[in-house]
């Protein structure tokens, strides 16, 4: 038997190749990063439209004949893998070996002169004509990959700086040059000449690689590599490549983490959106605006520091696969900056100027961008694609539309900008693709995106925390609530024809106030009706069909005893009942029966919450409410779960333990409740019983329900327990980060207390969970 080796033909390398440097556009930053990568301090990109060529000129280390032939013309080298760092302390950009495919994308042949440092006075010139890898032998076959050859000749006595000047022509060029030798000699580097352009390289298409090289290097810290770009036919428009730093914004979060034990996140925040001098001191007598880092003092500042571990910012997450670890040192820098700016809007919030266009600037610079070793990794961020908004704020914002002033408020992907800069060597986890153009998808690179945003949240809660207070402080000052009620007290007025005209002015005046506030008010509602409606459907498919479900219903009653007896006829009952198999198949039997007993109550439940009646505000006893309560939830999920459900009263008090609300609002409240305990029983694995606990009392004019349960309560992680009556705020998660819960069971169980004048107080015992909340006695 013979050993057979595998061979590739030159034209399948090339293809492999070609197609990992999707355009021209990444070929031409993929040798900017080999320019980067041989440790120099400049990159010339000069486009002749006219003659069909590129040059791309750097001062770095060169390459001799060695270099050329075991790493330059080696497909796939693992070269840059394994030595990572450059003599400067640069971590190389690359690490697929495929960099030098760029060539053949940009043209049909290329030449390079070299000098390296080990000889200052000879280089090497080497010439390849792509078009070789397409032929094919005498018989017909694609040559093989090592028949195809480049040229490679030594220059002697002469030096880099020389024979740069011989070979360029463009006075442009050669300025640039002689500027950069006059500072520091060029003795150094890799010149390379592209001709036969496969692309016509538009001016429109160079201004575009001008822009994506403004955002090669991160906007802020110090450029490494100076970059120009010049084009041959607009000789005045192009030139050197300045990246600028972001400084009209909102906000400011500057998020680092360097690897520790406690996975702890370093977040500097600067709070430019608001003018201090401007606001009312009151602001600081609320609640929220007394603590750190709303006080009076650290807004006066502006800026502030604060920790997150990684589990205060993806509440619930867990880390018992180890992909905490998997997460590098990473610096994140992140802003938000508002579009426009209305007149009421700054009065009432107390906003700042804006200082310029932002509208252009966004257009520009928007979207959170990633940097591996200071190079950008496209497409993140990049405008007018789908990668734009990899994060999904859009998405988020979609889910809570709701307005600054309400607490929970997300951003949107038009008001963001940012940069995310990590190190291949410490996130080896997050990989390139092989195409260059983007990350793996992995469960790491999962787990840093929902880091990004939990961190992204920690501004969202800041600016929403004070706009929330702002909006309250402006009704407070403007008596909102008294002009609502003033106002409606003249409109139920009956006409008095005899009233003086200062009287009806007066009116007027306080009836236009109140339509004012009364407008406020119920475009606060509005961001509640926009989270409500996606919830609402569900409920009016449910009523749509009822009527298909009542018919599922009954079927499921009776359709295993119609099995049954069909079955009888067919297979003799005491084979069913003594054989192997037919006692397995009675069992499967059964098993379905009690499935269907499941779904048949579930219907039921369902149709239930639908109807017209439940919705109605009426005078509940709500003794009679748990009873009833408890037999629907029962049957259904408390036995099986192992779950013992009570509610406790004073037999005394039995007949006053009576409101007037609605049954679907208390519906809404305790089946949440409900819900959260046994999904948390579930998930933290709760051993020994399960209880859960409704107790009623009377105090005073109002009833007074605690609600309780023995499971694990809420997690550490909400150092503001209030917190979970944001909406979309939750705890569950999988193990990367994804929230699995809805976020809205416990903002729902607020809103129903709320609308119906109730008080809620949450608790946080030594063990378990613990809600109390008040409704008003009625007779």
């Amino acid at each position: 038997m013979a050993d057979i080796p595998f061979t590739v033909s030159a034209r399948t390398a090339r293809l492999i190749g070609r197609e990992n440097v999707a355009n021209a556009e990444g070929a031409l930053i993929e040798l900017v990063k080999n320019c980067y990568d041989a440790d120099s301090e400049n990159s010339i990109i000069f486009l002749d439209k006219t003659n069909s060529t590129i040059l791309i000129i750097d001062t770095g280390d060169g390459m001799d004949d060695k270099i050329i032939s075991e790493q330059w013309m080696t497909i796939g080298t693992d070269d840059k893998l394994y030595n990572a760092v450059t003599k400067s302390g640069r971590i190389k950009s690359g690490a697929k070996g495929i960099g030098r495919f760029a060539l053949d994308r940009l043209g049909e042949t290329c030449s390079m002169i070299t000098f390296p440092k080990t000889k200052n006075s000879s280089g090497f010139k080497w010439d390849v004509d792509w078009n070789k890898f397409e032929r094919k032998d005498k018989d017909g076959r694609n040559v093989k990959i090592n028949e195809v050859f480049a040229q490679i000749n030594n220059i002697e006595d002469s030096n880099y700086f020389s024979q740069l000047k011989r070979n360029i022509t463009n006075k442009k060029v050669i300025s640039i040059l002689e500027e950069i030798n006059s500072k520091k000699p060029i003795v150094n580097g890799t010149a390379i000449f592209i001709k036969n352009l496969r692309d016509d390289w538009s001016d429109s298409n160079i201004s575009k690689v001008f822009q994506t090289l403004e955002l090669l290097n991160p906007p802020e810290g110090l450029n490494k590599i100076k970059i120009w770009l010049l084009s041959n036919e607009e000789p005045n428009k192009y030139g050197l490549v300045e990246n600028e730093e972001f400084r009209d914004y909102d906000y400011k979060l500057t998020a680092k983490y360097k690897k520790n034990e406690k996975f702890n996140v370093r977040i500097q925040i600067h709070r430019n959106e608001f003018d201090y001098n401007l606001i009312p001191k009151e602001l600081f007598n609320y609640e929220d605006m007394q603590e750190f880092p709303f006080d009076k003092e650290t807004f006066k500042n502006e800026e502030f520091e604060i920790e997150r571990t990684f589990n205060e910012l993806i509440k619930g997450a867990s880390n018992e696969k180890g992909i905490f670890e998997n997460i590098g040192d990473f610096e994140f820098t992140f802003y938000f900056l508002k579009n426009t700016l209305s007149t009421k809007d700054r009065e009432k919030f107390y906003q700042k100027e804006f200082l310029g266009n932002r509208g252009k600037w966004i257009e520009k610079f928007g979207g959170i961008k990633l940097y591996r070793d200071d190079f950008r990794i496209r497409p993140y961020g990049e405008i007018n694609t789908q990668a734009y908004d990899w994060l999904m704020l859009g998405e988020r914002f979609g889910q809570n539309p709701a307005a600054f002033s309400r607490k929970g408020s997300r951003v949107r992907p038009n008001q963001v900008a940012g940069v995310v800069k990590f190190s291949r060597i410490d996130n080896p986890y997050l990989e390139d693709k092989s195409n260059r153009e983007g990350i793996q998808e992995s469960a790491t690179f999962e787990f840093f995106k929902n880091l990004l945003k939990g961190l992204i949240k920690v501004q969202e809660d800041d600016r929403s925390t004070v706009g929330f207070n702002l909006d309250k402080l402006n009704s407070e000052i403007n008596k909102e609530e008294e002009i609502i009620d003033e106002s409606g007290n003249i409109a139920n007025e009956d006409n008095d024809e005899n009233e003086s005209q200062e009287d009806t002015k007066s009116k007027n005046k306080k009836l236009k106030q109140g339509v004012k506030a009364r407008d406020k008010k119920l475009s606060e509602k509005e961001d509640e009706l926009a989270t409500s409606r996606a919830m609402a459907s569900a409920g009016i498919m449910i009523a749509s069909f009822s009527h298909e479900f009542h018919g599922i219903k009954n079927n499921l009653t009776s359709r295993i005893f119609l099995l049954k007896r069909k079955l009888h006829k067919v297979i003799n009952e005491e084979d069913l009942n003594s054989k192997e198999e037919g006692i397995k198949l009675n069992d499967e039997i059964d098993k379905l029966y009690r499935q269907d007993q499941k779904l048949k109550q579930w219907i039921e439940f369902a149709i239930g919450l639908t109807k017209k009646d439940r919705r109605k505000n009426k005078k509940i006893n709500l003794i009679d409410y748990f009873s009833n309560f408890n037999k629907d939830w029962n049957s259904n999920l408390f036995k099986e779960r192992d779950i013992s459900f009570s509610y406790d009263y004073d037999e005394s008090v039995k007949g006053s333990l009576t409101t007037n609300i609605s049954e679907l609002d208390l519906d809404t409240i305790f089946d949440n409740l409900i819900t959260n305990s046994i999904e948390a029983f579930q998930r933290n694995g709760v051993k020994g019983e399960r209880k859960i606990s409704i107790k009623l009392e009377i105090e005073s004019k109002n009833i007074k329900v605690q609600y309780t349960d023995n499971g694990p309560g809420i997690v550490k992680d909400y150092t503001k327990i209030n917190d979970i009556f944001k909406p979309f705020e939750t705890s569950k998660t999988d193990d990367l980060g994804n929230q699995i819960g809805t976020g809205l069971g416990m903002w729902l169980v607020k809103s129903a207390i709320d609308s119906n004048k109730g008080k809620v107080l949450l608790s946080r015992p030594s063990k378990g969970f613990e809600i109390t909340f008040w409704f008003k006695k009625i007779n």
